[in-house]
């Protein structure tokens, strides 16, 4: 009978190392290693060369070192090693990390808000991936850093990282293909004339403000789609899906259709209204926002504890690098944004897997300029 089985044997402070293993059933009599590795696991042609010239015994059957045109037998073990050398010099840090999904290839986080990625000026030890370094290190797995897309520092939800450079190449390529799709959810200040709407719009660095990203012809291309999930007096809870990633995408598109997110001082008022009926829901009452030290700006809050540009990445679907199987995970809506919401919006409130989201899956081509006054594209 054939078997699949993939494992990771990392070398403790060296290495890590990603193991693939296949027994030879009667349908694999005569068919060359090359075949399993191309297209039972996907691996590619570097992967193939990284295993033959960086590891000692990369690729075996039996045990016996072999090159990629070896014919099998039934009941031959094929093995395949990919290293990872070098793990990135990251302090580890103790605090907690909510894990939503993990696997032999990547782990994905919600992220809370206020705490960035990476480490960075001012935040060497007390980043999401200082909490990532003690979570490897503890189950004694050296692995680098790898972050697979990015998160600012207010905005909260998902993030994933691979543990391998196989991975993050894998994801990387989804992503430009379309394949990875990721929808944020934002309060978003103002009345909306369309229920949904296309921003269309290239996005490129402020000269003079190198933190800021505008909207200017000749800059990056960006396609943001959006639809309005619940207009409320004066703000409303909009669903995104940006196919484009640029820094600030969503907060710079919103804003430039006259829609800037809650909170945001750099696209916005910065303006933190109370919740839709005068009322708090369990928030915090008077509280200030940052200290001068750990936020980049000091502000009154709301009394729900809102504190940031409110915007949460609630979604993300993606194929397993190697085996191919859709994974959709799924971040409840932190506390400070489910504040504003009477929950009668259709959001979900928990946190991990979930059923393939029916957010748009059409090109923008696709998307008609109006659809019964309902649909608004903006160029």
């Amino acid at each position: 009978m054939r078997k699949y089985e993939e494992t990771n044997e990392p070398e403790e402070g060296t290495v890590s190392r990603r193991i693939f293993t296949w027994t030879a059933g009667p349908e694999d009599e005569g068919r060359p290693v090359r075949d399993i590795i191309l297209y039972k696991w996907k691996l590619v042609s570097h992967d193939v060369a990284r295993a033959k010239y960086e590891t000692d015994h990369g690729i075996t059957v039996n045990g016996e070192t072999v090159f990629v045109d070896r014919r099998l037998r039934e009941g031959d073990t094929l093995r395949v090693v990919l290293t990872d050398y070098a793990p990135g010099k990251i302090i580890p840090t103790d605090e907690p990390i909510e894990i939503v999904y993990e696997d032999e290839d990547l782990i994905c986080l919600n992220k809370p808000a206020g705490v960035v990625v990476h480490p960075s000026h001012g935040h060497f030890a007390d980043s999401l991936a200082n909490r990532l370094a003690f979570y490897f290190q503890k189950k004694k797995e050296p692995h680098e850093i790898r972050t697979v897309g990015r998160l600012d520092k207010d905005t909260s939800g998902l993030i994933c990282f691979a543990k391998s450079r196989s991975a993050v190449a894998r994801l990387t390529d989804q992503a430009e293909k379309g394949i990875r799709r990721k929808i944020y959810y934002a309060l978003c200040e103002g009345e909306f004339d369309a229920q949904e709407g296309v921003v269309e719009v290239p996005i490129e660095r402020e000269f003079a403000d190198k933190q800021k990203r505008v909207v200017r012809e000749g800059g990056d291309y960006a396609l943001t789609y959006y639809t309005v999930l619940r207009q409320y007096p004066g703000y409303a809870l909009v669903k995104a899906e940006i196919r484009t990633g640029r820094t600030h995408q969503i907060r710079v598109h919103m804003a430039h259709i006259g829609h800037p997110l809650l909170g945001d001082p750099l696209y916005g008022s910065g303006n933190i209204p109370e919740p839709a009926g005068g009322e708090s829901r369990g928030g915090l009452s008077g509280v200030l926002c940052g200290n001068g030290q750990n936020s980049d700006l000091v502000r009154q809050g709301s009394d729900t504890g809102l504190c940031r540009a409110a915007l949460h990445a609630g979604e993300i679907i993606f194929e397993q690098p190697f085996s191919g199987e859709v994974i959709c995970l799924q971040a409840a809506l932190p506390e400070d944004m489910r504040a504003y919401l009477d929950g009668t919006e259709g959001v979900f409130y928990e946190t991990g897997t979930a059923e393939i989201s029916g957010s748009r899956e059409t090109d923008a081509a696709e998307i008609p300029e109006s659809a019964s006054g309902m649909t608004t594209r903006h160029e």
